[in-house]
């Protein structure tokens, strides 16, 4: 068919070294080393060739231009280290390669196209960028060996050698002179400040270097390795100018088996980096098309993608419009063609699409650099087809992809994540069904030939290769969403172009899926049980493992996540124990921390708060920002939430090392689901997939509830703090509400059902100075951390009348003062504000003068009339104060002095210690402005003999007090 606008192959060129190399592309995969070293001959050692077929994306701009502007100008603020993480082939040592010229050929790198948007990039913010005389310290790990030498850095056997010859040049006297003072993060600095100038450290592959150091013959090095890389990824921070990027691919990105030693020296590097740095990535899948585009062309004026999207859409008909397009949702719609197209010409959207959003979810696969390879050999193939005058595609779809060409780039991409068995079985479904090697055979040349004989013309040769091949890339791996193979509608749009009917492709279709004489290997999904969109796939003779490892390999981090807060939920509500309320809060990023504590605080609840494990985590030196917010939440600290309830919530959160080990369960129940999803209802690998899904489900709710080994609550001693908890028995979990009440229950700070006594209620009463209302009773049990969580009100309500009889009596006057009779619980009404409890009047015996006492008019800070208590101890003794049985006035006070005495008393055993402590006690509330009665006088005189450390306190307070202070050494 003639058209208006010129063949793709008319408007672009290929570069000359993929010309020159047959499709593939040597060196795809940068080399620093060879770069700054020359060991062998590679064209990109060139700043401004480097700089033609680099990209300039958002991401790469934006990190080059904030290293720049570190070296290049003396602007404060700003990190100094960075942290490339990105899986293989996410352009990490290309982006090294870059940032060297930037550095080293400052005048020729900024000429650049890609040089100008970076000087623009750092320069926005004002400043001049000045890299006159940058130094660049190359240490590419994996080019190294432990302590052995190489010509590049001298004498040099470790990476603080190898630092300090490449910082000095081989100055030999310099390095000498700062080898002595050692790597510590001074010297460093002093180092770093000699230069006089800008110095750009690139250390790159740092796990090989430390695979090597985590051999036996060099494992006794890495502690000094270790120490260095700590030392300096600090001094960098303090030293204007300089910049340190790390290239270390992280551990969840990470597919390759390393051990222990190294690991650790990852998780060591991770956690300096987490302290001072920042991590960085310089692709998106976003970038693919443009990144493949000018690595594989040369630049071109203009491109004929909007006449060709246009003629794309006016020419589908109805017919393939509402069979195929409108069925294929928004994304592959015509209407929105021409955007699309406009980023992946000359490649089909739909191609660029099935990499971004279904190849590049598995790990194995390595981005830009898997998908340059395949793309090369593809453009190469269809360049010499269309200048030989053969028929060439007008865009370059997913069934374009020359399979006896480009076969072995696609199974070596880590698509299929080295399973060398699933890479056969497709190497074999290629060969059989599709095309053989040579091009002469396979299935669907076969049908192709078949077609022909039956007439059916679509305008274009090799219409079924084309489908069979789409088919065969869209069954490789599981998609998005577990979905596998291809629709009927994505499988006709393989095809498509102006001029080719609709009923013709289709033929195509119904002889390819046909039973008699289709494709061998190829297998029928019905996703709803006869009632969904048939789904079509090549299948290979796999067992369910294979299943299950590239299944594990597609699983997101948020769908990991998601699951087990799903689980952590559906546990703790299935045991909320005594607890009134299990209320979990999920983690919404973005939102206020009162808009996400917003349900928590409720009034006359008991409630456990679980937290989403995504978010808030406890332990492993990262849980700061989790204890700061858990303690806003509880109504604590500098940033504390307006709270009225914080006494009667408890808090359950994840341990962070044991939600890493849970984090991994998860991805093992989420692929066995991929699996089953897979499989027909009658395949007899189906029965043993769904025991595999159960035990890895039952896996994850024990260790889920292992990793929730914390919970924390409020107490009270001398201040109103948060007490952090955890179980060591792996048998208990903060995610069972019975659990974390019998933890309470052994630290006081909760009581069994009908365990809370009159008695113990009396003792907390005797630190409230005036009466309260049996309302403000009941709520000193929910706001109040002095008084114990209790199951329900029918426990505060039985308390409450025990403590109508027996010694220390109380009694339930009216608003009047009028005292009532209360036969039995059920008669108090604990939300009363009529009703008030107060001490029942002592009989006189005697004519003495009895001491008046004056009542509190208002009711402490926490405006509950109750000052928080101890809780976690043995209940104290009570203070024995009478109560008046009327309305008490002002009279003269009675004082008398008292004297109390310890003799020479050991503190060696637990009880006499706790005896003394209890007794002091009292004492401190006795002076306690808050809860302490009508004290005048005080004459103190302590003596202890104890060891230093344990009175530094003592000491301090007793100067804040304007006390002496005196201390004699003794010959104990």
């Amino acid at each position: 068919m003639t058209t208006a606008y010129p063949h793709w192959a008319e408007v672009l060129t290929l570069r000359p070294e993929i010309t020159d190399a047959n499709g593939q592309i040597a060196d795809l995969q940068m080399s620093l080393y060879s770069a700054v070293y020359t060991d062998r001959d590679v064209p990109y050692t060139d700043p401004v060739y480097y700089a033609e077929i680099t990209e300039p994306t958002p991401r790469l701009v934006q990190f080059m231009s904030t290293v720049a502007r570190r070296l290049g100008t003396r602007a404060r603020g700003g990190k100094a280290l960075f942290h490339l993480d990105q899986g293989m082939g996410g352009g990490k040592s290309h982006a090294l390669v870059g940032l060297y010229h930037l550095a080293n050929s400052p005048q020729a790198f900024l000429g650049t196209e890609l040089g100008q948007r970076v000087q623009d990039e750092a320069e926005q913010n004002g400043g001049h960028l000045d890299l006159d005389g940058a130094r660049v310290v190359v240490l590419s790990a994996d080019n190294m060996t432990p302590g052995a030498t190489s010509p590049e850095f001298g004498p040099a056997t470790t990476l603080y050698e190898r630092f300090l010859w490449a910082l000095f040049r081989g100055d030999r006297d310099r390095y000498a002179l700062h080898l002595a003072q050692g790597s510590n993060k001074a010297a460093l600095a002093r180092a770093l400040e000699a230069v006089q100038g800008p110095v750009l450290i690139l250390l790159d592959e740092l796990m090989q270097y430390a695979l090597d150091l985590a051999d036996k013959k060099h494992i006794d090095t890495m502690p000094g390795e270790k120490v260095f890389l700590d030392c300096l990824m600090d001094a960098v921070d303090e030293v204007p100018q300089v910049a340190f990027v790390i290239v270390m691919i992280r551990s969840d990105r990470d597919d390759r088996g390393y051990p222990v030693e190294a690991e650790s020296l990852r998780t060591f590097v991770t956690s300096g980096i987490e302290r001072n740095g920042i991590g960085d990535s310089v692709t998106e899948p976003q970038d693919f098309s443009a990144i493949i585009r000018r690595r594989l062309f040369q630049p071109a004026d203009t491109m004929p993608a909007s006449a060709l999207a246009t003629a794309w859409a006016e020419h589908a008909g109805q017919a393939w419009t509402e069979q195929v397009f409108q069925r294929l949702g928004a994304r592959h719609s015509l209407s929105g063609l021409n955007e699309r197209l406009a980023a992946s010409y000359p490649f089909s959207p739909d191609v660029m699409a099935l990499v971004r959003d279904d190849w590049s979810r598995h790990a194995g696969f390595q981005r830009v650099r898997s998908t340059v390879e395949i793309f090369s050999a593809t453009a190469y193939y269809w360049v010499r087809e269309y200048e030989a005058g053969r028929w060439t595609p007008e865009l370059i779809g997913i069934g374009d992809l020359p399979l006896h060409n480009a076969i072995e780039n696609i199974l070596s991409s880590g698509l299929l994540h080295g399973n060398e068995r699933v890479i056969q079985g497709f190497r074999q479904v290629a060969a059989t069904d599709i095309t053989t090697k040579d091009g002469t055979r396979g299935r669907a040349r076969a049908l192709d030939a078949v077609l022909a004989e039956r007439g059916v013309n679509t305008g274009q040769p090799s219409t079924s290769l084309r489908m069979a091949t789409a088919l065969f890339c869209y069954s490789l791996v599981p998609r998005d969403q577990a979905k596998r193979g291809a629709t009927k509608p994505e499988l006709l749009a393989s095809v498509y172009s102006p001029g080719i009917e609709f009923n013709s492709a289709e033929e195509v279709f119904n002889l390819l899926i046909s039973d008699e004489e289709g494709l061998g290997s190829l297998e029928v999904t019905d996703t709803a049980s006869g009632r969904g969109t048939a789904r079509f796939h090549l299948a290979i003779a796999q067992t369910l493992r294979m299943f299950y490892k590239q299944a594990k390999s597609s699983v997101s981090a948020s769908e990991r996540d998601a699951y087990l807060w799903e689980r952590a939920q559906t546990i703790a509500r299935s045991n909320p124990g005594p607890f009134d309320q299990v209320i979990p809060v999920a983690n919404t990023p973005g939102t206020p921390l009162s808009q996400v504590f917003s349900d928590v605080d409720q009034n006359s609840k008991t409630r456990l708060v679980v937290l989403d494990p995504s978010r808030w985590t406890l332990h492993n030196g990262r849980d700061t920002p989790t204890r700061a917010e858990v303690s806003a939440l509880l109504g604590v600290g500098d940033d504390s939430l307006p709270v009225d309830n914080g006494a009667s919530c408890v808090v359950a959160c994840v341990n962070t090392q044991r939600r890493d080990t849970v984090r991994k369960r998860a991805i093992e129940v989420l692929a066995w689901r991929s699996v089953i999803s897979q499989l027909d209802q009658d395949d007899e690998k189906r029965p043993e997939a769904q025991a595999e899904l159960r035990a890895a489900a039952q896996r994850v709710d024990d260790d889920l509830q292992k990793a929730f080994q914390h919970f924390a609550y409020l107490t009270r001693t001398d201040q109103t703090e948060v007490d952090w908890q955890r179980f060591d028995d792996d048998g208990k979990s903060a995610l069972k509400g019975g659990h974390v009440w019998d933890a309470l229950v052994n630290h006081s700070r909760a009581v069994h059902p009908g365990r809370l006594s009159g008695a113990y209620l009396k003792t907390l009463l005797s630190k409230i100075v005036r009466d309260l209302t049996l309302k403000e009773i009941g709520q000193q049990f929910y706001k109040n951390p002095a008084f114990p969580l209790v199951p329900s009100v029918d426990d505060i309500r039985r308390a409450v009348h025990q403590t109508l009889t027996g010694p220390d009596s109380f009694q339930v006057i009216d608003g009047e003062g009028t005292p009532q009779h209360i036969a039995s619980p059920d008669e108090l009404s604990i939300g009363s504000l009529e009703l008030r409890l107060r001490r029942a009047p002592t009989p006189t015996t005697d004519s003495s003068p009895q001491p008046s006492h004056v009542r509190a008019s208002s009711s402490p800070a926490s405006g509950s009339g109750s000052p928080p208590s101890r809780a976690d101890g043995p209940p104290s003794r009570p203070l024995n104060r009478p109560a008046a049985s009327g309305p008490l006035v002002s009279a003269p006070a009675d004082y008398h002095r008292y004297r109390l005495e310890i003799p020479n008393r050991s503190m060696a055993s637990t009880d006499a210690r706790r005896t003394v402590a209890n007794l002091l006690q009292e004492v401190l509330d006795l002076v306690d402005p808050e809860i302490g009665g009508d004290v005048q006088l005080l004459d103190l005189q302590l003596t202890l003999t104890a060891a230093p450390a344990a009175v530094e306190k003592v000491e301090a307070s007793a100067s804040v007090a304007n006390a002496e202070w005196e201390e004699d050494a003794l010959d104990f």
